[in-house]
This record gives structure tokens, sequence and C-alpha cells, in this order.
């Protein structure tokens, strides 16, 4: 008898070739705000769909069509 774990994936956001998973740093560098342009949000929740973004102790829930009015990328991204 073979026994195989059962693989648990993490659910991630993909747009641009891109993959963003719950934990990730990220940026959204067409905010209407400069301040919101260059503010480190970290992603609390992915899926299909869009995001869950915490920053400054405030949560953002960004659809697919908000992320890609305001773009994204990874925090380590320049």
């Amino acid at each position: 008898m073979t026994v195989t774990k059962a693989r648990t994936e993490q659910p991630v956001f993909e747009i641009g070739g891109q993959r963003y998973a719950p934990g990730d740093r990220v940026r959204f560098p067409n905010a209407g705000m400069p301040s919101n342009q260059t503010r480190i949000y970290e992603i609390t929740e992915a899926g299909p769909g869009g995001i869950t973004a915490e920053a400054d102790g405030c949560r953002y829930q960004l659809s697919r069509g908000d992320i890609a009015a305001i773009g994204i990328v990874h925090a380590d991204t320049k």
C-alpha cells in the first residue's frame, strides 16, 4: 500500500505573468496618491479574483480590475 501525502497549495493571485501570495510585500505604482505608490503593503489573502492587503493598520480588498488600474509589483522590484 502506498500512502501519498496530500499536497496543499497556497492560494495565489496572478497578473502580468507574476504570482502574488499571502505574505508577499507589494507596492501599487499607479495608485492615485504618491504616498500610496511608495507604501509597502503585505498581502494577507489571495485568490484568482484579487487580494487583501494591509498597510499601516488598514486593510484593503482589491479586485482584479482594481489591481489592473493601480498596478502591482513586489516591494523589492524597482
